[in-house]
């Protein structure tokens, strides 16, 4: 089970490489989506619109892959996508785009130049990021009658790690969704219900 993962909360500032007179311009951003990225490369296309490439890679998912991307944009395959992709990897970072601005100088950097460049872009870029590691968890929905709310309240605002996301009041008492690390959830469920006498079942959503 995967309990939590890396990743960063705000962009770094651009980081400038030079070879061979190409200048390769770096940077790391939090992305939460597919759109979220391709939003920002094309802004960087209307910042930098006379580049010659901007190659990237990102990596989606809460500490397994749920989608990635790498691009060339014009350079020879695999020299510059996935050179920054590994770079990622390497770093175990979630939710986050890599990207590489290229400005061509004139010489040819041929298939190796332009792969250990751009992992060098990529790395100098994710060297500067500040990463934070987030707790993974899971809703859980709770029904909570007028006469337990005293005992379930004391046992919520104890819990190690719990948010509570949403409360609902009804006629019969109040209904809570709470956000619970996911290693704790099993033993959160099996407690409410031990301290309740089964009137409490939490929900895992």
């Amino acid at each position: 089970m995967i309990k939590q993962f890396k990743t960063i909360f705000k962009a770094t500032q651009p980081i400038e490489i030079k070879e061979k007179n190409s200048r390769f311009i770096s940077q790391c951003f939090p992305v939460a989506t597919k759109e979220e990225a391709e939003e920002i490369i094309k802004k960087l296309w209307k910042e930098h619109y006379d580049c010659t490439h901007i190659c990237f890679a990102y990596l989606l998912g809460e500490g397994e892959t749920a989608a990635f991307r790498y691009s060339d944009d014009g350079e020879p395959s695999g020299t510059a996508g996935l050179p920054i992709y590994n770079e990622i990897l390497r770093k175990e970072l979630f939710n986050i785009l890599v990207t590489s601005v290229r400005y061509y100088g004139g010489i040819k950097l041929g298939t190796g130049g332009l792969t250990r460049t751009y992992g060098a872009s990529a790395r100098a870029a994710l060297e500067t990021a500040e990463t934070e590691t987030v707790i993974i968890k899971k809703e859980v929905a709770i029904e909570i009658p007028f006469d337990f709310t005293g005992i379930a309240m004391s046992y919520i605002g104890r819990f190690e790690g719990l948010e509570i996301k949403s409360t609902t009041y009804t006629e019969s008492g109040s209904s809570l969704t709470v956000r619970i690390p996911i290693a704790s959830v099993e033993k959160f469920i099996a407690e409410m219900v031990e301290k309740t006498g089964g009137k409490i079942k939490p929900v895992l959503l």
